[in-house]
């Protein structure tokens, strides 16, 4: 599978609901032994290209096993545990959101990965200081970044999680011009992305945090085929989502999914794939 094909076969944005997430699981439970993160990709990675997006991760970082690695906006776990099982990692996976926070857990100790990745349900913005005595040679964030908007504190906080010398890997969207209010307001309401600054903004606000050799690796060019492609998949299987979702459920999605798609092809919103260190 190349990275511009779709890693997932599951509507990733229906966390709004999860019992129909764990419908979909039924089946794979009745099954004899543990279950694998790879037969839960389908359903936990809720970031853009699945496991390659985490290879590239490790790829630059330079993970070894056995290194702490903290993953922020862990969703449902999935890159915790791909990394936990593929690179003999040792996961932190910080959650905000109660339901996810539960089910990750929950499918972490069907994995048989309890050891090795501990689900932490937090506001990132509450982590650090002297109260958080942990601190991790790498931090990965992928696609939640853009949902919290005080960046000064954020960074801080990732800051202060790593190691002298640790090193961060961030999946992020930027702008890539000044947004129209229409953008704007559509990344606010169907998005909950309040707030996104453009390439330099986005760097002064690393850099004023304490991070050093940071490296931009524009994706919008991978990332635009994919988003589009999930909109159009979506639209054209609309009733079927209907069907398993409900029409407020799968009305939410196709808006989601339509807005995100506008916002990449109108040129104004960008992805980006940054690393940096902590001096």
């Amino acid at each position: 599978m190349t990275e511009k094909q779709h890693s997932s076969r599951f509507d990733d944005m229906a966390l709004y609901d999860l019992q129909h997430v764990r419908n979909a699981l039924d089946p794979l439970l009745s099954r004899p032994g543990p279950l694998t993160p790879a037969d839960l990709e389908p359903y936990d990675q809720l970031h853009y290209l699945g496991h390659q997006a985490l290879d590239n991760a490790v790829t630059r970082l330079g993970v070894i096993p056995g290194a702490d690695v903290v993953d922020i906006g862990a969703g449902l776990g999935g890159p915790a545990r791909y990394l936990a099982e593929r690179y003999e990692c040792h996961l932190t996976a910080v959650e905000l959101q109660p339901e996810l926070h539960e089910l990750s857990e929950e499918l972490t100790s069907l994995c048989g990965l309890s050891e090795r990745v501990r689900a932490i349900r937090a506001d990132v913005l509450s982590l650090g200081g002297a109260s958080w005595s942990q601190r991790y040679d790498h931090l990965i964030s992928l696609l939640a970044i853009l949902h919290i908007p005080r960046r000064d504190e954020l960074f801080g906080v990732c800051r202060e999680l790593l190691r002298p010398g640790g090193t961060f890997y961030f999946e992020d969207f930027y702008a890539r011009r000044p947004l129209t209010d229409e953008e704007q307001t559509a990344l606010a309401d169907l998005v909950a992305c309040p707030y996104l600054p453009d390439e330099a903004r986005y760097r002064e606000d690393l850099a004023r945090a304490g991070f050093t050799d940071v490296t931009w690796t524009d994706a919008t060019d991978l990332w635009l085929p994919w988003v589009r492609d999930r909109a159009e998949t979506f639209r054209h299987g609309y009733q079927e989502r209907v069907r398993l979702h409900g029409e407020p459920l799968a009305g939410r999605l196709m808006r989601f999914y339509g807005a995100v798609s506008a916002l990449f092809t109108g040129g104004g919103v960008g992805g980006v794939r940054l690393m940096g260190r902590r001096d």
